[in-house]
């Protein structure tokens, strides 16, 4: 099954937003208001949401067209919008001051990481923060399903894992300066599953 057949059938039977991530509520720590923000791949909004209730003009992009939709009626405001685009493909030249991306650069190969790390490059403000969680090559879930390469499998959808020294080099290839990095468990449980996550803050500084 291809990523988006899977989430929107997923989105289908899960379309409101539920409480905000860990990752989200940590990230609060480093936001200040009244600055732009967006999120790449959002889902359900629970995230985006969540930053527009802490006085941030939010931007939230994902592929599921009826979701976003769905999303924009219910939830849309003057500083809250939802946008129907593949967060891999953005050519937008907007700036932002905060640039979000959780669970969602482990779900693209990597030849669209190189596109995402270059448009954060050129769309992330001086002094903008990028915030990054993703699956670890260390995530127990990676020893699950099929198993296509050195770091992507396949369970009941695709996830490409991710090296966090690797990570990190590449972020400072672009020009960031990580001011917090962490690889570890206890994140962000759900159910039976206590992944091996890699959070990183980055900042950009010219």
């Amino acid at each position: 099954m291809e990523n988006k057949d899977y989430w929107e059938k997923y989105y289908e039977n899960n379309p409101n937003p539920v409480e905000a991530s860990t990752f989200a509520k940590f990230c609060e720590g480093f936001i200040s208001d009244n600055k732009t923000f967006i999120e790449l791949g959002c889902g359900n909004g629970r995230d985006s949401v969540f930053f527009a209730e802490k006085n941030l003009i939010v931007t939230a992009v994902d592929q599921v067209e009826k979701e976003i939709e769905y999303l924009n009626k219910k939830f849309g405001s003057d500083t809250l919008s939802f946008v129907a685009e593949d967060f891999s493909k953005l050519d937008s030249e907007n700036n932002y001051d905060y640039i979000y991306s959780r669970f969602t650069l482990h779900s693209v190969d990597s030849e669209a990481e190189t596109r995402v790390l270059n448009w954060i490059k050129d769309n992330l403000n001086n002094n903008g923060l990028f915030f990054l969680e993703v699956r670890s090559i260390n995530d127990p879930m990676f020893k699950k399903g099929e198993k296509l390469s050195e770091t992507e499998n396949m369970t009941s959808h695709y996830r490409r894992y991710l090296d966090f020294e690797n990570t990190i080099d590449k972020l400072e290839k672009i020009g960031l300066k990580i001011v917090y990095k962490l690889e570890s468990q206890g994140l962000s449980v759900y159910k039976d599953d206590d992944p091996m996550l890699i959070r990183i803050v980055a900042k950009k500084e010219l």
